[in-house]
């Protein structure tokens, strides 16, 4: 089984937060890497059969309590290739208990060459969401884009969880 038949079109999905990235002025040479894309699922008993599925395209995966609700985090077995970009990892969020979600791709996260302050000086015209600026444990800054949003770091999320 291969992680588009779970995740479906994410080239598309890509296509998409890239055009917005470069409408919003930012330059793919920022970036160091795309660390990961994030999953969002309806309902807990589509969550773990996700999670079930996905010993068939992971290599080692991590499933704990973040925010309220589970989410399982994953080193894939075969990257997923985009451009100059590959993608080693996925993110499979459950929903927050009484909040409704769309299943489908939902962000991206990037880790870019500067550290986020540096980053945030450069795009102070860009109304980042800063609610994860602060966290100990593996910033990060938030950009909503419509449908989607893109998340910054400066370290891969595999390697902050240890992976």
């Amino acid at each position: 089984m291969e992680i588009e038949s779970i995740i479906g079109d994410y080239k598309t999905f890509l296509d998409k937060i890239f055009g917005n990235l470069k409408s919003a002025g930012f330059e793919i040479g920022e970036f160091k890497e795309l660390d990961h894309v994030g999953y969002r699922v309806e309902s807990l008993e589509k969550y773990y059969e996700l999670k079930n599925k996905s010993f068939g395209f992971c290599e080692v995966f991590s499933d704990q309590e973040f925010a309220g609700r589970p989410v399982l985090v994953c080193r894939l077995k075969a990257p997923l290739i985009y451009g100059e970009f590959k993608i080693e990892g996925i993110e499979i969020l459950a929903p927050k208990e009484n909040n409704k979600y769309k299943e489908g791709l939902e962000h991206s996260e990037f880790i870019t060459k500067v550290s986020l302050a540096e980053f945030l000086e450069k795009h102070k015209n860009i109304k980042f969401n800063l609610d994860a600026y602060d966290r100990r444990e593996n910033p990060e800054l938030i950009l909503e884009l419509g449908d989607c949003a893109v998340k910054f770091h400066e370290q891969s999320l595999l390697k902050a969880r240890g992976m």
